[in-house]
């Protein structure tokens, strides 16, 4: 008997993650309509069939639960202010699908600010216990990270609680975790910009968001130039250091004679500005984290990380550990990965 098929099958076969299959399936608003019809399409032809009895629950549980009746999941924060989030169009999405869909499936989300005055490890531990609390979502942590990462650890009374981790800069202890698929979206990166011409291509990267990444980001850079034998592909040097200004940018541009360059900072596009450069016209560029709501990055060519599904797919794990009852540190961590989708726009044109 041929196995039957399963929502992993429809998103390999479409180049979608799974959690987008589910959505659509679901008919969820945070897909385009073009992608749901092509996923219930592609579902019919294989004759996917849903657990008609899990999805009978599972809409009966968020039916079920009012306002008033709805179940807590902590939603722990770090930063100088309680919304230093804010500050990263990544994380605003991150926190926005986590509440979307805490909501669709009748929990909420508690805030706790753990870098609040007075606030420590053992303290919130008791809160969270004392309300009832069973499930954790750990923010990305907004502390300065030194590349020993020694601000990275956070100690609460992990058997009480189900947890999960948005992207790896907690690293002690280590627990289930979303991150973004960093490496593969610098592998499609690279692919795209030698498919459209480009041979002296660089890396230029705050030595920040170097860490925060845990450079996969850099470490698919540099195995892309070693592994893939492309005609004329340069070796170019990356440009990681603490703050990157106009004078370091246009030098290490100059010296290599670089004619694409890929980052990932809201702070780039001012810093190149001032260079007298347009981008798309005297030189290429992608940027590996795009906001596509915001106007600086209209017409800016690069990866959508896919962040509203970052949060739901976080909270889906929350929930399945609570329902499972798995409390505590994971004998086995597992870490999903967002896989971010390239989008060819105007700084980027073919050189052929």
């Amino acid at each position: 008997m041929s196995k039957k098929p399963s929502m992993q099958d429809i998103a390999k076969l479409l180049n979608v993650s799974k959690m987008t299959v589910s959505l659509a399936l679901r008919n969820h608003p945070s897909i385009p309509e073009a992608t749901r019809t092509l996923v219930e399409d592609k579902a019919n032809e294989l004759g996917y069939q849903r657990n008609q009895e899990l999805s009978k629950y599972m809409a009966a549980m968020r039916r079920d639960r009012s306002e008033s009746n709805k179940l807590p999941i902590a939603y722990i924060t770090t930063g100088e202010t309680p919304d230093t989030w804010k500050k990263s169009h990544t994380q605003v999405l991150y926190r926005k699908g986590a509440h979307e869909q805490a909501d669709a499936y009748g929990y909420y989300l508690d805030e706790f600010w753990i870098d609040e005055p007075g606030m420590t490890a053992q303290r919130l531990s008791k809160i969270l216990w004392s309300r009832g609390i069973h499930g954790v979502l750990v923010h990305p942590f907004n502390r300065r990270i030194d590349p020993e990462l020694a601000a990275c650890s956070l100690s609460l009374d992990w058997d009480q609680f189900s947890t999960v981790v948005m992207s790896d800069t907690l690293l002690r202890p280590v627990l289930n975790r979303v991150i973004h698929a960093h490496y593969e979206s610098m592998m499609t990166t690279m692919n795209r910009l030698v498919e459209l011409g480009y041979r002296r291509i660089g890396y230029c990267m705050s030595e920040q968001n170097d860490l925060v990444t845990n450079r996969r980001w850099h470490a698919a850079y540099l195995v892309y130039l070693q592994t893939h034998q492309v005609s004329g592909l340069a070796p170019i040097p990356s440009l990681v250091e603490p703050e990157i200004d106009q004078h370091l940018l246009k030098k290490w541009l100059d010296k290599h004679r670089i004619d694409a360059f890929v980052s990932a900072s809201p702070n780039i596009l001012n810093t190149v500005q001032p260079l007298g450069l347009k981008l798309g016209q005297d030189i290429a560029y992608a940027d590996l984290d795009l906001d596509m709501q915001s106007p600086s990055h209209a017409g800016i060519s690069g990866i959508d990380q896919n962040s509203l599904h970052f949060g739901h797919a976080a909270v889906d794990l929350v929930i399945n550990g609570i329902l499972k009852n798995e409390h505590g540190l994971p004998q086995n961590p597992m870490t999903m990965q967002i896989e971010g989708a390239w989008c060819d726009r105007g700084t980027t044109p073919s050189k052929k």
